[in-house]
């Protein structure tokens, strides 16, 4: 015997995605089209369980007619509820196989649409067409309940304008099951249950107490907002907070180096774009490869560098042919040429580029954190002067941003010397 449990809200694959995100799922075709093609050939027989608030109207018919055709004998024991397509799922099985707890309850009623599908603007001609289809699947469930269930047509649409639940008593009565499961160990109170259902049906204007939400009702209540737009914000607030914070630095060569940090000298290990060798205003050469910076070399290291490759060439002069000399010629002749037109590209970028000294002020203020929070250390608050640098070697280390301060006096005093004139 293959168990069939329907335990969730019926709806199209496409939503379990959500469900899930949820921490919930949903029960659709592709679920009941693998379980039925999962029976060995052997076993006839399906055990249908369901506890199920119902869900969507065509995967609802889809799966009554897929256990329909599957050639199974199938039972059916409803275990909590069945309420709204979970009662057309139910009739898949016979009636004289079709059971249910004693405390359980039945749903019947007419399709509906969520408002929200809908959609903004409708004319006459949309709102008759949607009504003729509404129309087409309330029709369906009234004779489907009437030949499986065997019950009164004009009844049963009564009940099912009325939205309300039943007990299993008043089930049994319309066909809907054929019997009840006795309780194994101590028994319920079913009349206490049946009564409290008789009365809710005997006064018809108190307060319902099932809620009907569609499911993306029930996604917007769970991220606590209302509105589409209203998700939108909240899943765009901590994307726009997570994003990293990048400094632009002008290379020596008026190039533009990007650096992932927020304030601060470079670091090995920091992002950065683009990949190459850059050297900046205050001397560093800083090498990026593959968006990452692997290496800052000061101005020292790259002259020693230079200094100790050109050790090793000395006295190579002297050995070679004159066929060696005279193509050695006309390369520096070739060389020469190159520079001298690099340097007339050159002096027509320094016209409108900034100069070396500016690159690196600007570099120097952007490190600190930008000019507001610069300028704001001399205009916010009173600081004690600091205490001066002494001894050996005190003043080797002159921090980035000091420097950067410092240039910008320097700077500010010079083109106010230059108003004055």
């Amino acid at each position: 015997m293959a168990k069939l449990r329907i335990y969730n809200d019926i709806d199209r694959q496409d939503n379990k995605f959500w469900y899930q995100w949820f921490g919930g799922d949903c029960v659709c075709f592709q679920d009941i089209d693998a379980f039925a093609a999962s029976i060995p050939k052997d076993d006839d027989t399906i055990d249908m369980r369901i506890f199920c608030n119902g869900g969507s109207v065509v995967e609802g018919w889809t799966i009554y007619d897929r256990l329909r055709q599957s050639g199974k004998k199938i039972s059916c024991t409803v275990e909590g509820k069945a309420a709204s397509m979970a009662t057309i799922i139910m009739l898949a099985a016979p009636k004289e196989s079709r059971k249910a707890y004693e405390n359980a309850a039945f749903l019947l009623h007419n399709p509906w649409v969520p408002g929200w599908c809908l959609g903004d603007q409708l004319n006459a001609k949309d709102l008759k067409n949607q009504s003729e289809e509404m129309q087409m699947w309330q029709d369906k469930m009234v004779d489907a309940y009437v030949e499986r269930c065997e019950c009164d047509r004009e009844e049963i649409q009564a009940l099912m304008d009325k939205d309300i639940f039943i007990s299993t008593s008043e089930a049994m009565r319309l066909g809907l099951i054929s019997s009840t499961v006795a309780p194994i160990s101590a028994s319920a109170s079913k009349r206490n249950i049946e009564n409290f259902i008789n009365s809710k049906q005997q006064n018809p204007m108190e307060k319902k107490t099932e809620v009907k939400a569609s499911l993306l009702d029930k996604i917007l209540a769970k991220l606590g907002v209302k509105t589409l737009e209203e998700a939108e914000q909240a899943v765009a607030e901590p994307q726009a907070k997570a994003e990293p914070k990048a400094m632009e630095l002008n290379t020596a060569d008026g190039q533009t180096l990007t650096v992932e940090r927020e304030e601060g000298d470079p670091q090995v290990g920091d992002k950065a774009s683009p990949d190459g060798t850059f050297e900046m205003p205050d001397g560093k050469t800083i090498v990026v490869e593959d968006g990452v910076i692997t290496d800052i070399q000061t101005a020292d290291n790259t002259d020693n560098d230079n200094e100790g490759g050109e050790g090793g060439e000395g006295g190579s002069a002297s050995s070679t042919d004159n066929d060696t000399v005279a193509k050695l010629k006309q390369q520096v002749a070739a060389l020469k040429q190159q520079l001298n037109e690099t340097k007339a590209q050159l002096a027509g970028a320094q016209k409108l580029a900034k100069s070396k000294e500016d690159m690196r002020i600007l570099n120097a203020v952007k490190m600190a954190g930008g000019a507001e929070k610069v300028l704001a250390g001399y205009s916010s608050h009173y600081q004690p002067a600091q205490r001066q640098p002494s001894g050996k070697g005190a003043g080797d280390n002159v921090n980035a941003v000091e420097e950067g301060k410092n240039a910008i006096k320097e700077r500010l005093a010079k083109l106010h010397k230059k108003g004055k004139k």
